[in-house]
């Protein structure tokens, strides 16, 4: 990556997704793991989450609204200095795992997509980025060759990133709606 502007970006992308540590990359590609169009909404993402930086004691937030009947729009904002971000989100669905292809918004420079895996347990949520290491310089020609590379490599510990070993996932908790 060139120029501190876009690593700072990154770093609020992965901070506000899955609190990236420097030593990781995560992977980015010029089209989604699927056609947007075809995507899956799932409405228990939607809402507010929470998690704590385990280096800074920062606590992040990560608000998820519906955009349309396919997509959602998410919101990041961590620390009390740091500025509001927008992303474009999205579920693709590889066997039985679920993904969430990023985009950031309002830029204005054309954006890369990052993916997270995703699920659920109870009332929190996991992610895991999709890491560089398994790609190298590997570029697909369509969101349909990608996603099969995925497919096929979902069992290789190298598709993601892992900054602990005793806690792979990046946990976030729902925030509770207040009244």
């Amino acid at each position: 990556m060139s120029g501190s502007r876009t690593w700072l970006r990154l770093r609020r992308l992965a901070l506000g997704l899955a609190l990236l540590f420097l030593s990781a990359c995560p992977f980015s590609s010029e089209q989604p793991l699927s056609d947007p169009a075809a995507a899956e909404f799932d409405r228990a993402l939607v809402g507010t989450w929470k998690t704590q930086d385990n280096e800074t004691k920062e606590w992040y937030s990560l608000t998820f609204f519906p955009f349309n009947d396919r997509e959602l729009a998410a919101f990041t904002q961590g620390g009390a200095d740091d500025e509001l971000e927008a992303y474009r989100v999205f579920v693709t669905v590889i066997d039985t795992e679920r993904f969430l292809n990023v985009r950031q918004l309002g830029t204005g420079e054309d954006q890369e997509w990052y993916f997270a895996r995703y699920k659920f347990d109870g009332d929190r949520l996991l992610l895991r980025l999709v890491d560089d290491a398994l790609f190298g310089s590997t570029r697909f020609a369509s969101a349909a060759a990608l996603r099969d590379f995925v497919r096929r490599n979902l069992s290789d510990p190298r598709l993601f990133e892992s900054d602990d070993p005793e806690q792979p996932d990046m946990v976030w908790q729902r925030e509770e709606a207040s009244n």
